[in-house]
């Protein structure tokens, strides 16, 4: 007969086969929660326990939710649990052993065990305890799977063609995935070396909205300049805790607050805790460099202290690199872009100049011999007045003309900085109107335009969209140099206010027609071959399109899509 297995061997033998158990049926679990649960419902069952929990603390805002075995989730206290939590060991009720699951040097939470009557056996805490350690094992293995889909994200998302006010927001919605942040998180860009740090994009998110802040100006004092110029560390900050001992989240040791470090930086972007605002627990302080010259800064903020540390620091590591290159490769795209359409819109002035020079000298030319002649019969002594009335409208009527057109002039030209406003559709055509209405004339051009009454207004840059139909009806013109007919169409469509310019002109050929919105690329002898794509970026800027149909022999009909206004606010 063969020898029996001593008691404490058998035990081990059998704690390693369910380690082992236990270890395959995690692997087949990916959702955290589940994760959880199934660890929970194993180990009771192996250890005896007749009531269990996991309670996860979340990782930033400290909220406690339990996760019970046999669906019931016990009366377990919150003291012990949260002393667990801290990495104490506090006395727990006879039937009752805890173990925190951890996450590097932080728990993310503990399980708690009960059993009614006959006590646990001695040791049964520490096996507790190993089996948490292998459970803990697992949750990391899903955070970092979790840390890594992110990433791709993010650098997926972010190398798109972007606007810097697209690309700042899709930044900050994908590192609010990422680190889970409930306060806000803002990109500053810095400005005449780091002399002070402009706030180009903040996202509020303990009221889910946009910050009424951008545009903000941080002066950075001069101590704290060369070290912000020189910083490459990211660095999470209790700005709170800095007042007194400079508190870093990310190293150890205390001391006092620096007036150059990151203390300083953490306390210069703290802005919270006025009005309803709460103020920010934790900061997470991360440089935008690229090739070693900094672009700016990152903030990321959390209401609870200490809820940002080396985990999210060393995720926010990961994608900061890429962040500031495509941030920088975005803002060298529009400087070109700017250059390019100042070069445009200089250009198209010089013809405009070119265009209505005809009729600025006709009408000046009407009213020069008028005013001689009635010069001369009042001095004479002869003149009539019901002539003179009738020659003085006229001149008036020819000066209208000449104000009429370099108003037009001067606001088209001055309106390129305005912002995006509401208005009706009429208030955008006058001013390219004013200004061609006499060559289309001249043109022997006739222009049908027809906008119903109570149209809803659009959203769009006033200068933007005067500069749009300026360039679709001098090519308009341009297509018709024999005459023909200008229609102007408009409704809404779809959410959308759609605007179709249409001309009888000489068309485009269809092999043309893909080529026709290159920038550089023109069919006229003159120009820049900008116009085109200039209307398309302009357009792109406000979340609009432009749809474009031609025909050789039978003219060009361009579509535009325009966004509404939407409901006016109350006054």
């Amino acid at each position: 007969m063969a020898p029996s297995m001593p008691v404490a061997a058998a035990d081990t033998a059998d704690s390693f086969r369910f380690e082992n158990r236990l270890g395959r049926l995690l692997e087949q679990v990916e959702d955290p929660v589940k994760l959880h649960k199934a660890a929970l419902g194993e180990i009771a069952r192996h250890l005896g326990a007749d009531a269990g929990a996991v309670i996860l603390r979340h990782p930033v805002s400290g909220a406690l939710r339990t996760i019970a075995h046999s669906g019931t989730e016990g009366d377990w206290s919150e003291k012990d649990v949260r002393a667990f939590l801290d990495l104490e060991r506090p006395t727990l009720p006879e039937g009752e052993i805890m173990a925190p699951i951890m996450a590097g040097e932080r728990a993310i939470g503990v399980m708690a065990l009960r059993r009614r009557g006959t006590p646990f056996p001695p040791g049964t805490g520490r096996r507790l305890a190993r089996l948490c350690r292998k459970l803990a094992h697992e949750a990391a293995l899903r955070e970092e799977r979790r840390v890594n889909r992110i990433v791709d994200q993010i650098k997926d998302t972010t190398v798109r063609e972007l606007r810097p006010k697209d690309l700042f927001y899709q930044i900050l919605h994908g590192l609010r995935s990422l680190t889970r942040y409930d306060h806000s998180s803002a990109i500053l860009i810095a400005e005449d070396e780091a002399a002070r740090l402009v706030l180009h994009a903040e996202q509020i998110a303990w009221a889910k909205r946009k910050s009424d802040r951008i545009g903000r100006k941080v002066k950075v004092p001069a101590e704290l300049r060369p070290a912000l110029l020189r910083s490459t560390a990211i660095r999470a900050l209790s700005p709170a805790a800095t007042r007194g001992r400079g508190a870093d989240a990310t190293a150890a040791g205390g001391g006092a607050p620096e007036a150059s470090g990151p203390e300083a930086l953490a306390r210069l972007l703290r802005w919270g805790g006025r009005r309803r605002e709460p103020a920010e627990g934790t900061i997470l302080v991360a440089p935008l460099l690229h090739d070693g010259d900094l672009l700016g800064v990152l903030k990321i903020a959390t209401v609870r202290a200490g809820a940002l540390g080396p985990p999210e620091a060393a995720a926010v590591g990961r994608v900061v690199g890429h962040i500031a290159t495509v941030i920088h490769n975005a803002r060298r795209a529009l400087s070109m872009e700017e250059r390019i359409i100042a070069a445009e819109k200089k250009h198209a002035m010089a013809d405009l100049a070119r265009a209505i020079s005809h009729d600025v000298k006709n009408a000046i030319g009407a009213i020069l011999p008028l005013a001689q002649q009635a010069r001369d019969e009042v001095q004479a002594g002869s003149f009539d007045p019901q002539v003179i009335a009738k020659d003085l409208a006229q001149i008036e009527q020819s000066a209208q003309v000449c104000q009429r057109i370099f108003d037009g002039m001067l606001q088209i030209a001055r309106s390129g900085v305005r912002p995006v406003e509401r208005a009706p559709l009429s208030r955008f055509l006058e001013g390219t109107l004013s200004v061609l209405g006499p060559r289309l004339k001249r043109a022997g051009v006739v222009l049908d335009m027809k906008l119903p009454e109570n149209l809803p207004e659009v959203n769009a840059s006033r200068g933007g969209l005067e500069q749009l139909f300026l360039n679709l009806v001098t090519n308009a013109l341009d297509s018709m140099p024999a005459g023909g007919r200008l229609t102007i169409r408009a409704r809404p469509a779809g959410g959308r206010m759609e605007v179709k310019v249409a001309d009888t002109g000489s068309g485009i050929p269809r092999e043309l027609l893909e080529r026709i919105h290159e920038p550089f690329y023109t069919t006229k002898e003159e120009g820049l071959g900008l116009g085109l794509a200039i209307c398309r970026s302009i357009l792109w800027e406000i979340g609009g399109e432009m749809l474009l149909d031609s025909e050789p022999g039978r003219g060009t009909t361009v579509t535009v899509m325009l966004p509404l206004a939407g409901p006016a606010k109350a006054s």
